[in-house]
């Protein structure tokens, strides 16, 4: 699908992921972006800006389904799944009309009685090409790498450029920042999702080359007009955004690309479920150690981790093949990978 050309060869959409745990201050970001004129290029006259419109998914995603959805491996996180999917289901017909495509990502098949409407989010004329560029700011915690990857499709599919903002932050300073929110976040569900937060890792996943990591001790203060005062901060956000614009993500050309790009994708299952099973056996390990007398836990904690090291080193070098559902991993599979590697872990026994 072809996009509006502009000037300096950019194109006109990308969609920029703003990520982090609940208190991280990624609504604030966005809300800064959306106020400050981001100039495409050095070359661009002084009227040229790129144009941001903030999506926050808390805004179309109910609160109880928001908390539910922390325990993504329960039966109840079904309502708040079903919001997530009609939420980018929204997303992918806004961007079809806004690229001009032909056939949206998802089947029209579907009852879209539950997708909100984000056209409102933007005037008749901000729906017009966009001279140089337009940047969809998507607020929400993506913690898991599928979820990022479901919004990496949609930029694919209509040859978006794509990235990520991750604002990081400590669990003490999470905790203090949402305490003091008008609808604060259950602390347990922050809890959960620090547990299994998915950091992007552009190492491994090449679909997340284009990353901006700030710490809580970058993004500093807003100043009178709402805009960072550190400079570089700005500096650095406006850099990526137009990385993003000039580098769009094409759809598969060809089945050897394509069978490329899905084994990229393998990949990142793999990578995930390395980093679930990890997780997965810390737990273990941590639940039955509470069980054990002061006296032994030092020798018991040395042998476990030792057992633990071997399991994993099997499971990266293949050595120990996994189910082929487990493959590729989703949350509700947990009970299933718990069972898999009780069958090929053994806890040492106390004297």
């Amino acid at each position: 699908m072809q996009q509006t050309a502009k000037p300096d060869g950019q194109q006109t959409t990308a969609l920029l992921i703003v990520m982090g745990l609940p208190g991280c201050g990624k609504t604030t970001l966005c809300s800064s972006l959306c106020r400050s004129p981001l100039l495409p290029a050095a070359s661009a006259p002084d009227s040229a800006t790129i144009r941001c419109h903030h999506v926050e998914f808390d805004s179309f995603v109910p609160d109880s389904a928001v908390q539910i959805g922390a325990n993504y491996d329960s039966d109840e996180a079904s309502s708040w799944k079903l919001a997530r999917q009609a939420l980018l289901k929204s997303l992918d017909k806004l961007l079809c009309r806004l690229v001009n495509g032909s056939k949206t990502y998802f089947s029209d098949d579907d009852d879209a009685s539950l997708e909100p409407d984000l056209t409102g989010l933007m005037t008749e004329a901000e729906m017009k090409p966009a001279d140089w560029g337009r940047v969809i700011l998507l607020d929400d915690n993506f913690y898991y790498a599928s979820m990022r990857h479901a919004v990496f499709q949609l930029a694919r599919h209509y040859s978006c450029g794509f990235g990520t903002v991750y604002l990081k932050a400590s669990l003490a300073q999470l905790k203090l920042v949402n305490s003091i929110r008008d609808k604060p976040v259950p602390p347990a569900v922050i809890d959960r999702m620090w547990e299994r937060l998915e950091a992007p890792n552009p190492e491994r996943n090449p679909l997340e080359k284009f990353v901006c990591l700030f710490g809580q001790s970058d993004l500093g203060f807003l100043d009178s007009a709402g805009h960072y005062s550190d400079s570089s901060v700005n500096g650095r956000l406006h850099s990526l955004i137009r990385d993003c614009l000039a580098n769009p993500f094409e759809p598969p050309a060809d089945p050897e690309l394509a069978a490329k790009q899905a084994a990229e994708a393998r990949e990142v299952c793999s990578m995930s479920l390395l980093h679930q099973a990890d997780l997965r056996l810390r737990a273990i390990v941590s639940d039955w150690l509470a069980t054990q007398s002061e006296s032994e836990k030092a020798k018991l904690g040395k042998l476990a981790a030792t057992n633990k090291r071997a399991v994993m080193s099997a499971l990266t070098s293949g050595k120990l093949k996994v189910p082929a559902p487990l493959n590729s991993f989703s949350p509700d599979k947990k009970d299933a990978l718990d069972k898999f590697l009780m069958e090929n872990f053994s806890l040492p026994t106390a004297n």
